[in-house]
This record gives structure tokens, sequence and C-alpha cells, in this order.
């Protein structure tokens, strides 16, 4: 009975350095500075999946415990790549960039007793929640518009009193957005190209002269496709609630509050190369759902030159993006659990707006261009926690791979061009590029109709 006890004890001890081997190891991945998802996942299955602890084949799915030498099999000497630069956590890889604004000027339309005020304003949201340009000029007796028309041989009258009779308050808007969004290959991320097209609508009431709110509604759908292999399709749905507030006719101040709901589907390229087991590729497919929730305020100031208006913008976004826990299907053994993720993303905006007023017989030519500068004070580099799909025990291995540093610093630089009608309808085509960005390359043309009613 006491040999009995003494060789019991010497197998709980050394079950205990065999577990507090592996614990060891995994905390070694998880603070790691410098762990991309390849090089976890290679630790992970080196030495017959030693960092996996204690296993046997009754409790991995066939493909991993084939990658651990299991089932009568000999391996665990392989390498394990995901999608070209070590990292397959698409979903929150643009967070930074598609979360940028709330931060442009809203549309603002007033009438005076007297005077008639018509402003000519672009409205254009990113389907992916942001709004992209905004521009306001005041037609009204002895603004830079007014004086525009009259100097170019316009007619104030025939063009000022459609307006006038069909104004109530209330005015509609409609856009679409055709945007490339394009990543870089780096060490933590894959790179991929994709195309984002979006509808945007909605609708905005004066509540007074210095106060209008509105509500707008956001579709998208981004398609692309990785350039180590594999692509994604994401869908986009949101809402935005807006108010502004002008303390006087060149001063403004702008709040939004906003929530998108994505939909992402994605299929990443998985590789094993076991030097006792053949080759195995395949796609890691995926489908999770995400929510970003966003405040912004901006504020500006206009001041007429001529028939030219330039003007400050300073404003802060504050966005809170959680992608739900998913699980990657397929037949490599390397598919992923993923565990929730939360980003959190703080920019500023400091920039610059300019237009000018060109009066013509059939309307108003209002050119625009806008200057902004962005920076991020919050999202940072973060470790995504993850375990094997296959792993089935009751307490899984879970492991921790790092995401890329976000970019603190870019710019954003637009044109564009509205069209004021003599019904009151304003027509609006614009044009958007960031850089400064060593990670994206981002360009974006926006168009669509506002109607006062």
């Amino acid at each position: 009975m006491k040999f009995q006890s003494l060789k019991w004890r010497a197998i709980h001890l050394i079950l205990t350095s065999t577990t507090v081997c592996s614990l060891t190891l995994f905390s070694y991945l998880s603070q790691s500075s410098a762990q991309t998802l390849d090089q976890v996942v290679d630790q992970v299955l080196a030495n017959g999946c030693v960092g996996l602890g204690i296993i046997n084949s009754t409790v991995l799915g066939q493909n991993l415990a084939t990658n651990c030498g299991l089932n009568g099999s000999q391996g665990g000497s392989g390498q394990a790549t995901s999608n070209g630069g070590g990292g397959a956590s698409f979903q929150g890889s643009a967070a930074s960039i598609l979360n940028r604004v709330l931060l442009q000027r809203l549309d603002e339309t007033d009438e005076e007793e007297g005077q008639t005020h018509q402003r000519s304003t672009a409205l254009t949201i990113s389907p992916l929640g942001s709004i992209v340009v905004g521009l306001s000029n005041n037609l009204s007796v002895g603004s830079p518009l007014y004086a525009s028309m009259a100097s170019n041989g316009g007619s104030v009258t025939s063009f000022t009193s459609g307006s006038m009779k069909r104004w109530n308050g209330v005015g509609v808007f409609v856009s679409g957005l055709v945007e490339s969004l394009n990543r870089e290959v780096t060490t933590f991320q894959d790179g991929y190209k994709s195309m984002i097209y979006g509808f945007t609508g909605g609708a905005d009431y004066r509540i007074s002269k210095k106060v209008l709110t509105g509500l707008l509604f956001t579709y998208s759908n981004t398609n692309g496709d990785f350039r180590g292999g594999g692509n994604f399709n994401t869908n986009s749905y949101g809402g935005l609630l807006f108010a502004s507030y002008l303390p006087n006719d060149r001063t403004f101040v702008q709040v939004t509050g906003g929530y998108t709901r994505n939909k992402y589907l994605v299929g990443r390229v998985a590789t094993v190369n076991n030097v006792f087991v053949n080759p195995l590729s395949g796609l890691a497919a995926s489908n999770s759902n995400g929510n970003v929730f966003s405040l912004g305020v901006l504020t500006g100031y206009d001041q007429p030159i001529g028939r030219f208006t330039i003007g400050p913008r300073v404003g802060i976004t504050y966005t809170n993006t959680q992608i739900a826990d998913y699980t990657e299907t397929g037949r490599t053994g390397i598919e992923l659990k993923y565990s929730d993720q939360w980003i959190h993303s703080l920019q500023s905006i400091v920039g610059v707006q300019a237009t000018a007023a060109f009066g013509t017989r059939f309307g108003v030519l209002v050119p625009q261009f806008n200057a902004d500068y962005i920076h991020e004070f919050a999202n940072s580099q973060r470790l995504i926690t993850v375990q094997f799909a296959e792993d089935f025990r009751d307490n899984p291995t879970k492991f921790q791979f790092k995401n890329d540093v976000p970019v603190r610093n870019y710019f954003n630089l637009g044109t564009g061009l509205v069209m004021v009608w003599p019904n009151g309808w304003q027509s609006f085509v614009n044009f958007r590029a960031m850089v400064g960005n060593e990670q994206f390359n981002n360009y974006a043309g926006t168009f669509g109709l506002r109607i006062a009613l």
C-alpha cells in the first residue's frame, strides 16, 4: 500500500508539473510583446502540442488531433500560417478608419422675416457611420451667395421665390457612396483590397432659427479579397441622430449620436505544414456580428470674404466597437474560436473648410474644399484571445496574439461641388482622399440630392 501511495504521488507530481509548464508557456505567449497569430499557433503545435497540456484524441477534433500526433499519426512538428501578415482578426482592423468622424457640418436652413435664406448644403454620410462632407452658405440679401448671383447676371427673384413659398422647416436628403479601402500587409495583419457601396437617406427639421435636428439611416456593403488568399463581405446598417445649434449666423455647434450593426462573413486561408503529414490548406470561414456606438461634437466658424467663405473646424468623436465571439469552421484543425473583442476609439479633428459661390442663370455653383487632421488617442494594439475550435475539453486552453498598432495621425482631404437650383433643390458631388496613413489607402466619391419641403 505504501508503494502504491508513493507511485500515485509521483504521477500526481508529473501531471502537476506538466500543467504548470503549460500554464507558464501560455502566460509567456499572452504577455510577449511581439507575438503574431502564426507565431503563437506554431508554438502551441510544437512538440506534440505541448502547449495544450495533457490531451488525448477523445477530447480533440480529428484534424487537430492529427496535428498533435494523435490518432496513430506522427505530428506536432509543423508550422501553421493564416493569410499574410500573421493575423486573422479582420473585423477590427479598420476600426479607427471607419469610425473616423461624425465630425462634419450638417445642413442648415432657416427663414427670417423680410429675408430669404437658402442654405446650400452637401450632406453625405459614410455607410459605416461617418459624415464625410458638410457645407453651409447663406443665400440672403447682402450675403456672399446673393451678391455672387447678382454680379453674374443671375435672377435673384426667380431663384428665391419658389423656396420662400415651399419652405416649412423640413428637409429630406438622399446620397450614394462609392469607396475604395485597401490595406497594406504588415507584421500583424494581412492586407486586402475592398470596395464599399452605400446609401444614405434622412430628414431634418428646423425647430427655431438657431436649432436644427434630424435623423438619418445608412446601409453599405463592403466586399474584398485578402492579399494572402480568401475574401470577406460586410453588411452594415445604421442610424444617426444629430442636432445643430447656431449661436449666430457664422458659428455652429453640432452633436451626433449613432449606432451601426455589422454583419461579417470572412473566409481566410489557413495552412498546416507538418514534416510527418502532408500539408493541409483550406478556408477558415466565420460568420460574426459587431455593434458600433458613437458620440461626436463639432464646432466651427465661417468668415465670408467677398464671394468666398472660409473657417476652422474643431471636434472630437468617441466610438465603442464590440465584436461578438464567433467560431471558424474548416478542415485544417487550426480553425479558431474568438472571444469577445472591444475597441475604444477617441479621435480629434482640426481642420479648415473653404467655399465659393458663383451665380448663373440656372442656379448657384458652390465649389468647396476641406482639409482635416485626425489624431487617435485611445485605440491601441490589443491582445486577442482565442482557442482552437476543435479543442472540446471542458476547460480548453486559451491563448492570445496581437493585432496591429493603429496609425495615430493622418489627414483627410476633400473637394466637391454643390448646385443650388431655383426650386430650392440642391444636388452635390464630392471626392475625399485619406493621406499620411501607411497602413490604409482610402478614396471615396459621394453624390446626392437635398430637397427643402
